[in-house]
């Protein structure tokens, strides 16, 4: 009987044929339909959270112009949380079919339903878990190494991203047809006859994700730290350096991004842990009240993700983008340029030079510098007469580009975020820009 074994014989409902227990129920249990109140309701929240605020945003990029200096899509870190609360939308999306199921008190496979709540739960509940993901590489790698990922390969990957969602969660339909998507637990997801099927293209990449998240920001936390000791104990004073307000900007924006994986693993893994624990006990199910408490949790993630971008949007904004209309604009004060809940007119950072001089770190803006003009359109001033443009890389800079080696050595680096360019216009500038950002110069 081969691949046909589990679901025969079949069970007659409604006049049609349906896949017996477990893989059907038709009554469900009084507890499972008690329960599908709760991740209905809870999806329905997500569902409407999400829709909302990716209309606003949606919005907020056809009108940019209004309300920013540059287009909010240049925003990588808003980029990324967008495409998270799709992906959130699309896995509530598939749990609001639970008020099929309750209205029907039944879950049934085969049927449209079931496949359709089986493909949205397992594609969006994959491809969230891969922004999650992708939201701490990208932030580690802004905020350690202190480079912006170009824009044509930062949309790559985003649609790398969603691409492998979808073919984790094709695969499997591809190799069993309707009969991959079943009941399971309270709702319809991969059947529990192919848990190779569940390992291979859902849990280990969910269990990777959970975990290599908390690497990836113990990391980014170690190293930001790292680097502002080293910076503070050259000598900077945290009231009065520029560079203090970088590191102060690129920490609060850690600090945000962070919220997003926490989110994720503490509203995804009692799910994960329960389906491993019944994979560990020879397929035994969890009871239905943990399943139906597991899937509320899951099913909450798009209106908490909603909430919490709704509360630190004004703050992330503040923090990466080169200013808001109304409360960012220029002043005629060359002493202080900038409003202070802005960072000037690049960013997260400055442009400046930062010295490092016999294990010395000092601050040393030019003197007469205009904030507002890009360094690769200044004359050279210093004694040999070399240019330091910003980084060609148009992001962030690390904020201690190395130390000297000894008391004799001096190490000057320019520190700056360019103006966000096309990627054509910031391939032509490159063409033209020297390769290096830092001049050591030793004095005997």
């Amino acid at each position: 009987m081969g691949d046909n074994f589990p679901y025969y014989p079949e069970i007659h409902v409604g006049g049609h044929l349906y896949f017996p227990p477990p893989y059907s129920a038709s009554p469900l249990s009084a507890s499972v339909h008690r329960g599908l109140i709760a991740i209905g309701t809870l999806a329905l929240l997500s569902v409407i959270s999400t829709l909302t605020l990716i209309c606003f945003i949606a919005y907020r990029f056809a009108t940019w112009r209004i309300h920013y200096r540059t287009f909010l899509g240049y925003n990588q870190y808003v980029v990324l949380v967008l495409n998270l609360l799709l992906a959130d939308l699309q896995q509530s999306s598939g749990f609001l079919i639970s008020w099929h199921w309750y209205k029907d008190d039944v879950i049934l496979a085969p049927s449209s339903a079931c496949f359709a709540q089986g493909w949205l739960i397992h594609s969006g509940d994959v491809a969230s878990g891969l922004f999650v993901l992708a939201i701490a590489i990208h932030t580690f790698y802004t905020a350690v190494y202190g480079r912006r990922v170009g824009n044509r390969g930062f949309a790559a990957c985003v649609v790398g991203l969603w691409g492998f969602a979808y073919l984790l969660t094709g695969t499997g339909v591809g190799m069993h047809g309707d009969k991959y998507f079943v009941r399971a637990g309270a709702w319809c997801w991969v059947s529990p006859a192919y848990e190779n099927d569940r390992l291979a293209f859902h849990y280990i990449w969910i269990f990777l994700i959970e975990f290599g998240t908390v690497i990836i920001y113990f990391l980014t936390f170690w190293q930001l730290r790292k680097k502002t000791n080293e910076l503070f104990r050259g000598g900077l004073e945290r009231g009065n350096s520029r560079n203090a307000a970088t590191i102060e900007a690129v920490n609060r924006v850690t600090k945000l991004m962070t919220l997003y994986p926490c989110v994720y693993v503490l509203l995804t893994l009692p799910l994960s842990a329960g389906r491993m624990w019944s994979m560990a006990h020879q397929g035994r199910p969890t009871s239905d009240a943990y399943a139906c408490v597991a899937g509320a949790l899951i099913t909450s993630c798009g209106w908490v993700d909603s909430l919490l971008y709704t509360l630190t949007r004004k703050r992330l904004l503040q923090d990466t983008m080169p200013g808001q209309s109304g409360n960012s604009r220029r002043t005629h004060d060359d002493s202080n340029n900038w409003e202070a809940t802005e960072l000037g007119s690049k960013g997260i950072t400055h442009t400046r030079t930062v010295t490092v001089e016999g294990g010395q770190v000092l601050d040393t803006p030019r003197q007469g510098e205009a904030e507002g003009v890009p360094r690769s359109r200044r004359q050279p001033s210093d004694a040999a007469g070399w240019e330091r443009p910003p980084s060609p890389n148009g992001s962030i800079d690390p904020i201690l580009s190395g130390k000297g080696s000894g008391g004799k050595t001096k190490t000057e680096t320019t520190v700056g975020l360019q103006d966000i360019m096309s990627d054509e216009e910031e391939e032509d500038d490159i063409a033209h820009l020297p390769a290096y950002v830092a001049k050591p110069t030793s004095r005997r």
